[in-house]
Formats: structure tokens, sequence, C-alpha cells
């Protein structure tokens, strides 16, 4: 199984740990930045010091670099995501069985289980492979995190395309269109797609210890990475998003033990926060 991987360099959070993760296991890297060093708003981004990172990273010259332009000049920031994934997507499927497409702040704990996920995939013919993810939220003082959790405490899990197959069509983001393998979390029955019924073309196969999960780091970063990442990112909701940041997560610190159904996107999708010790993968 010939495996490829892209990834978007725009931030340096986590990136070392998250592509030293898999980069034993692939043939070619494709790195998609942006020349101008800016996010999908026009924002600044941090591209150069992900690249200084990603060249100490590649012993076995196996990272391609392809610079582009990425603003979107519309406003329609997660097209251009979309579309910049498309791209990079097209570059690491030549010659490939599959690509991954794992971002720079998420890490994955342990290789095998994808691995094996991938041969189930390919034996069902199935284009696609989610995977659970675990939610950093706000990392505090003493070196712990908040992490985002059910009503009862259980760990919350996100789900995310994190493999597919060449030639197939990304739809927003890294989602796509068609059937797919979710590999699920033994015993959990609380994450929001889990308590949908299955849409088309999903096959669930319950495989998954919680330590399997991808950590992500999506929020607990320093106050100015933040504020860098919510002025760039595709997400970005204008005076919106800046009023999540100082009214929900900057004092967070104090008030998470009251906040509830608080994602800025969709409310309903994180629950609550439980203060839970550094996972094993931080690379700070």
């Amino acid at each position: 199984m010939k495996l490829n991987a892209y990834v978007l360099a725009a931030d340096p959070t986590w990136l070392r740990a998250s592509v030293l993760a898999y980069y034993p296991y692939v043939e070619k890297l494709i790195v998609s930045y942006d020349a101008d060093s800016r996010g999908f708003t026009g924002a600044p981004i941090r591209v150069e010091e992900c690249l200084a990172l990603l060249r100490t990273i590649d012993t076995e010259s196996k990272i391609e670099f392809l610079p582009g332009h990425h603003i979107a000049s519309d406003k329609d920031y997660l097209g251009a995501d979309t579309q910049q994934r498309s791209e990079a997507l097209a570059h690491a499927a030549l010659g490939a069985d599959w690509v991954l497409q794992i971002d720079t702040d998420e890490v994955l704990p342990n290789w095998s289980p994808v691995e094996e996920a991938l041969a189930t995939a390919e034996s069902l013919q199935l284009p696609a492979v989610e995977w659970p993810l675990r939610v950093l939220f706000r990392r505090l003082r003493d070196g712990s995190y908040l992490e985002v959790v059910t009503d009862t405490g259980s760990p919350h899990f996100e789900y995310a395309t994190i493999a597919v197959r060449p030639g197939i069509e990304l739809v927003e983001c890294r989602r796509t269109a068609g059937s797919f393998l979710r590999p699920i979390v033994r015993g959990d029955r609380s994450s929001l797609q889990l308590r949908r019924p299955p849409v088309s073309g999903e096959h669930r196969a319950e495989i998954l210890d919680a330590g399997e999960a991808i950590w992500h780091n999506s929020w607990a970063r320093s106050p100015a990475a933040i504020r860098e990442k919510i002025a760039s990112w595709s997400h970005n909701q204008g005076a919106a998003s800046r009023l999540y940041y100082y009214r929900t997560w900057l004092p967070a610190p104090f008030t998470w033990r009251v906040l509830r159904r608080f994602h800025p996107v969709a409310p309903e999708l994180w629950y609550r926060l439980q203060k839970s010790a550094p996972p094993p993968v931080d690379d700070d």
C-alpha cells in the first residue's frame, strides 16, 4: 500500500509532533502554503516558521513544497480552504493508494490502528476514512488542559476525514460526499455524530480505544496564537469571532466550570469542559 500525505503550512502548533507521527509511513508529503504568508482572510500567518520546522523534520527528503495564493477574494473562506486542500490532494494522489490529510495541530498517538482501518476500508471498497478527535480548548498555567467532554464527563469525540483514495472530491474543507469508514471508540454513544442515525454511505466500526483518538489542539494555544487563528482561518466570522474570543475563550480559566454548549459555530457540539492532564503528545 503506497501512502502519501499533504498538509497546509499555516500553524506551527504541534506541527512537529503531528508530522512525525506518520512521516515514517508515507512516501511523499506535499506541503501547501500561501506564498505571501497570508491566511484565507488575508490576515498574516506563520508560514515561514512552519516551513523551517518541516525542513528539520524531512530527514528522508519526502517533502515537496507547493506554494500558491489562497486568499479568498470573495470572502468564501471555506471555499478557499477546500480549493487549497483539493490542489494539495491532487499532487499527493499521484501514484498513491491512499492520501493522509491530518492537520498540523492534530497528533495521532498510534499508527497501527490507522493502517488497519485503511486495510478494512480497502476490503469494503470505501474511498475515505474518518477518525475520532479529542478536543483541547484551553491550556492552563499549571500545564494542564481544559478538554471538551460530554455531560457525564466522559471523553467527547468529533470526527474528521483523515485519509482518502486518489480521485475522490473534497466538498467542504477535507470532507467528502461519498461513502466512508467511520471507526468509533468502543462504548461511545454520546458524540453528536453517533447520536444521529448513520448517513448514506457511512459504515461504522466500533474498533478503537479512547487512547487511539487523535488529539486536536483546537484552541489550547496562547492568546496571541488564538487571535491569529480566528483572524485567518476559514471559519472566520468577523466580529462574532472576536466577540467569542473575549467573552468565552479568554475568561475560560475562570469560567470553565459553568460553561455549557459553547462551540463558536454549533453550540450543541460542545457540552462542557473538564480539566485534563497534558496529553502524551505535547510538543512545546
